[in-house]
Formats: structure tokens, sequence, C-alpha cells
């Protein structure tokens, strides 16, 4: 039997088509591995394994820890089930989990699944590391010496000192790539990650809140150190297609905007014959910085847009104008480069003339991008309430949403646009019924991911 000092286990989601490689397992891997300890990746998506052979899989290795990852809130539940499995499937060992939504549901979830010892509030890698050596050497002695977790005693919750975030990102190692192969043979690209978090103070995104607990922000790493890290893949993998997973890559103007220009101006140096897509905010869609990094191998960008109503961007904290997400679009598409948008259709607060206008900026958004370079948008898609958001916060204290489901947690406050919703969704749901019975599903998730050009 094969005996690791920790397994790091990414966990079945039944929603989702396929699995990418988890870089957060691969950093903390990389932290296990320097301090000479022993660790495997179990990614169960990548593997397309059903749950019953992912604890068949578990049942053949003997280890101590198992380190679950929960990075997506909505499969959050099937992912704490699991941890329900595993102590039914005879595990007696310690069970940690981690991520965005445990690092603020932690009480909650310590309460309802005695299954979990602990959960890692923050950054990972230095706290799981720590948590390992005292599973497995007892050092440090005691769980209340290790910063970032909490746990129980006796019933009561307990949780440990804040544990900073990591300061210069330069320091940590590149991620483990123990999956990376297996995804290039089904996807043909690598992801990377050049920094974490995002400058921006969005109402309805989880990254603000979640690093700023813990520190700044926003943190960059060095242009040299992203060249050296495309280096080290390009060459070892041979890749040439590279997805940036950054919440935002640009990273504002000043410091971000010359980091973006020095990766760029560094790959054109070099010669690669590369491509790559990036995640950016409107307001840091610059026609001139854009130009180079297309020069560079920029295809594709995710773009921050949210709505065409300048109230709802308004209420969003975007700050930014339904004039600026157009300047964006028309920039990128006068570069030929093609806009897959994040929309938000349906708000909470949502007023038919709200609606309206998103209507109306959709078309017009059609009238300006070429066809072919503008990615679907679905027009049904509904604000989350995820975890440790203002929008969450605003629901729950007004008793709105009770913090339990993702799936329909909320009515919206307009009675037309409830109506509106409720019927359109129906409509939709019977569709995709008939289409999942004829075996002819939309791959239109899968869109960021498809299309990479086949390079010489």
């Amino acid at each position: 039997m094969e005996k690791y000092d920790m397994l790091l286990v990414n966990p079945y989601w039944s929603k989702l088509q396929g699995g990418l490689e988890h870089l957060g397992l691969g950093y903390i891997a990389a932290e296990l591995r320097s301090r000479d300890m022993k660790v495997k990746i179990i990614d169960i998506p990548i593997n397309k394994w059903n749950e019953k052979k992912a604890l068949d899989e578990l049942a053949k290795i003997s280890t101590q820890l198992i380190g679950i990852s929960l990075p997506f809130q909505e499969g959050a539940k099937e992912g704490l089930d699991f941890t329900k499995k595993l102590r039914k499937a005879g595990y007696t060992g310690h069970i940690t989990i981690g991520g965005i939504y445990p690092t603020f549901a932690y009480e909650k979830i310590l309460a309802a699944y005695p299954e979990v010892n602990t959960v890692v509030l923050g950054e990972g890698e230095i706290t799981i590391a720590e948590l390992c050596e005292h599973i497995n050497f007892q050092k440090p002695a005691e769980l209340n010496e290790i910063k970032g977790l909490a746990y129980r005693v006796n019933g009561k919750t307990i949780k440990t000192e804040i544990r900073p975030l990591v300061e210069t990102l330069d320091t940590l190692a590149f991620p483990s790539r123990d999956t990376l192969e297996e995804v290039i043979k089904e996807h043909d690209f690598v992801s990377m990650m050049t920094s974490r978090g995002c400058y921006g103070r969005c109402g309805f995104c989880s990254v603000d809140p979640f690093y700023s607990q813990f520190g700044p922000k926003y943190r960059l790493r060095s242009s040299e150190n992203v060249i050296k890290e495309m280096e080290y893949l390009h060459y070892s993998y041979g890749t040439r297609n590279f997805m940036f997973n950054d919440a935002n890559f640009i990273g504002g103007k000043g410091k971000g905007q010359q980091r973006a220009k020095e990766i760029a101006e560094e790959i054109i140096n070099r010669e690669w014959n590369i491509e790559f897509r990036i995640q950016c905010r409107v307001n840091d869609v610059d026609k001139e910085l854009f130009a180079l990094l297309k020069k560079a191998g920029l295809s594709r960008v995710y773009l921050g847009v949210e709505s065409g109503s300048q109230t709802v961007l308004d209420r969003f904290k975007k700050d930014v104008s339904v004039e600026d997400n157009l300047k964006a679009v028309k920039i990128l598409s006068e570069l030929g480069i093609f806009i897959s948008m994040g929309f938000i259709m349906f708000d909470y607060q949502l007023t038919v003339n709200e609606l309206n206008e998103n209507i109306s900026f959709l078309q017009e958004v059609k009238k300006i991008v070429p066809k072919g370079k503008l990615g679907y948008v679905h027009p049904l898609t509904k604000l989350m309430p995820l975890a440790g958001t203002e929008v969450e916060k605003y629901m729950l204290e007004n008793n709105k949403y009770k913090g339990e489901s993702l799936d329909e947690p909320y009515s919206f406050d307009d009675g037309v646009v409830n109506f509106l919703y409720s019927t359109a969704s129906l409509g939709a749901k019977l569709i995709w019924k008939a289409k999942d019975l004829l075996k002819h599903r939309s791959e239109e998730n899968l869109e960021w991911t498809k299309g990479w050009t086949e390079k010489a």
C-alpha cells in the first residue's frame, strides 16, 4: 500500500464537465515537497472518476492527513458530503478543508460536518505545511500554535491567530505539475497564476474580502518571475498555449500596466510563438498596451463587464461607466481579440428598466464585435450571494437569503422581474432537459478553454 504524509484532493462535482489543473493544490504540494514531505495530488475531475471510484482509489493509499479543496462555492456541498463518505468508507485520519467559501463559512461547516477536523483560513501553503508537520511529526505540538486554522474543542469552535498573506509571491516555489500532462492531452494549454486578488471592490465578488482580511488585497509576481515559469513550461512540456487564471492580469495603471508591458516585450524578444488568454476589468483595457499584448500572443480576454445599466454598475460598486464598458469592447474588437464577457443579467434589486438597459447594451455590443469574436452570454445569469460579499451580508441582514443554497436562494424585489425570470427559467430548463435526452448539450461553458490556434 502506498504511504504519504498527505493527500491533496480536488473533489468530484457533478456540474463540472472535465477537469482543469488545480493550481492551488499545486502550490501547496510544492511547499510540502520543499520541506521533504511526501504528498500526492488526487484530482478526481481530471481522472474522470465518479465518487465510488475515488473512494476505492483512496482506500489503496495510507495517510494520516487528507486535504480537500472547495474551489467552487456552488459545489461545496458535494465536496463536504464527500467527507461523510470518506468516513463511512473507513478513513479515520485527519480531514482538513480549504478555499474561499470555507474561510468565510468555517463555523457553519464545523457545526454541520463533524467529519471535518480543521478548516484552513486564507492562503493555504504555510498553514497546511505546518498542519502536515503537526499530524505526522507533532511539530508544532499543539494545533493552537498553527496560525490560520479553525477547529472544534468540546463542541466549541476555536480560531487561531490570523496568518498574514505571503508578502512576496516571487518567494513561492512554482506549483507542482502532477496533472499537467493529462490536461495538455485533453485541452492543449497550461494554466498560470501571476497575481493574487484584485484591486476592485465589486460588492458581489468574494476575491476582495477573502484577501483583504489577511493583508494586501492585490499582489503581483514580478515580470521576471512570470517569464521564468513560462520558460520552464514552454521548454519542459512543449506548451505554446497559456491560460492566465488571475482574477485580474493587468492590475490597473502604474505598476500593473508596466508589468504587463514587460511580460509582453519579453515574449516578443524571445520570439516565442505562443497564444495566451487573460482576465481583466474594463478600465484596464488600454489600446496601446493591448496592441502590444496582441503582438505577444494575446488572443482572448475574459472581460468583467457585468452590466449595461449605470444604476446596476453603481450598485455593484464597479467604479466604471457604461461608456467605459463599450470603450473596452470597441478597443478589443478593433484589435481582433476575442471577448468573453462576464455579465450578470439579473440581480436581486433589478428593475424592468434596468433589465431593458441590459438587453439594449448587449444588442449594442453585438453590433460592435465582429462575427465569431464574442463569447456566448447566457440570458438568465443570476447574481449569487457568495460568502463574505456585501451582497451576502445585505441579504442575510434583510432576511432575503438563508445562506443554505446557491440553487434558487432568493426572489427578486420587483414582482414583474421575478415573474419574467421564473417564466424564462422554466422554459430554459425544459429546453435543456430535452437536449440532455437527445445527447445534444451545448458546450458554451467550455468555449473559454477551447479554440486554441494550432501553432507551427
